[in-house]
């Protein structure tokens, strides 16, 4: 493995958006940025999240993707697992300080909200928690009404992370 450690990176940093949203892919890019997280492969995570739609435009932005947000719930329970110090590179803080202004607007979707659940369990949940505050009563309203008349899990499971 350490022979190929090098090429799997490069692989997972050029090709981030494509294995993200596919379900064989993710599994190969979670178990190397488990084993070898760099910054450059955490910093093409989160430019993929921050695109507004896919490479085609008939894709949904990564954290609607069926796939890519499950990948992204994965990327940082397997992160909450391990103990961090503030110097440790983090997929968490980077997501955090990439997207700290637009988490209400994350908190919306229903896999979004999925996504923040995930992300109140690593480093920067406090942080994430005192963002997301201003914005309860509107996930508490969705969890309970929904868009269109349904209920939204998501916002439920968040609404739950934030107690």
């Amino acid at each position: 493995l350490v022979y190929l450690k090098e090429l799997l990176v490069d692989v997972c940093t050029k090709h981030t958006e494509e294995l993200m949203r596919n379900k064989s892919g993710s599994k190969v890019l979670i178990e190397v940025c488990e084993n070898f997280a760099t910054e450059e492969l955490f910093q093409a995570i989160v430019e993929v999240c921050a695109a507004d739609e896919g490479e085609d435009d008939k894709s949904l932005p990564l954290l609607e993707d069926a796939v890519g947000h499950l990948t992204m719930k994965h990327l940082f329970l397997s992160e909450s697992k391990k103990s961090s110090d503030d110097d440790d590179l983090s997929l968490a803080r980077m997501f955090y300080s990439r997207f700290e202004a637009e988490l209400g607007n994350i908190a919306s979707s229903n896999r979004g909200a999925f996504v923040l659940s995930s992300l109140l369990q690593t480093s920067v949940k406090d942080k994430a928690k005192k963002a997301l505050k201003s914005h309860k009563k509107e996930i508490s309203k969705l969890a309970k009404d929904g868009k269109d008349g349904k209920k939204l899990a998501g916002c439920k499971v968040l609404l739950d992370a934030l107690k």
